[in-house]
């Protein structure tokens, strides 16, 4: 048995970390990533022309857009959108490149989900990103 100094014991010791604490610390990572994605996403959304801009009665302005309600990370990241009365799949079909180039991605797949709801399913492409063998 070691006596450790009182010091010291915040020092990790070989930078093991217990089973619950690394869970956690995973979790509040895909938690932020999820949270950077969801912001992602209403920028992609804005910049296809897909969300609606207004003011209320005190000239504050509004944008109201089609919310992610969640994530599937895949792969292929798949999210399940709530799009805006009167939105139809079709137009996000429409302005798929432009939602694909928001989201960072080379393609997205849009599917219907149900009344409302579609999944959007982002697609990467990228044929320089598959493994290359290293010359000998």
């Amino acid at each position: 048995m070691a006596i450790i100094p009182s010091s010291m014991t915040s020092r990790r010791v070989g930078g093991w970390l217990p089973r619950w604490l690394r869970r956690q610390q995973e979790d509040q990572e895909l938690a932020r990533w999820t949270t950077e994605l969801g912001w992602q996403w209403l920028d992609a959304i804005d910049s296809a022309q897909l969300a609606r801009h207004s003011n209320t009665a005190s000239r504050i302005p509004v944008t109201v857009a089609p919310q992610m309600h969640s994530v599937d990370i895949g792969p292929p990241v798949t999210l399940l959108v709530e799009m805006l009365p009167g939105q139809m799949v079709a137009d996000f079909e429409a302005k798929a490149d432009r939602i694909a180039a928001g989201m960072g991605v080379s393609k997205v797949h849009i599917e219907p989900y149900d009344a409302g709801w579609i999944k959007v399913v982002l697609l990467d492409d990228n044929r320089a990103s598959t493994d290359v063998p290293v010359p000998a």
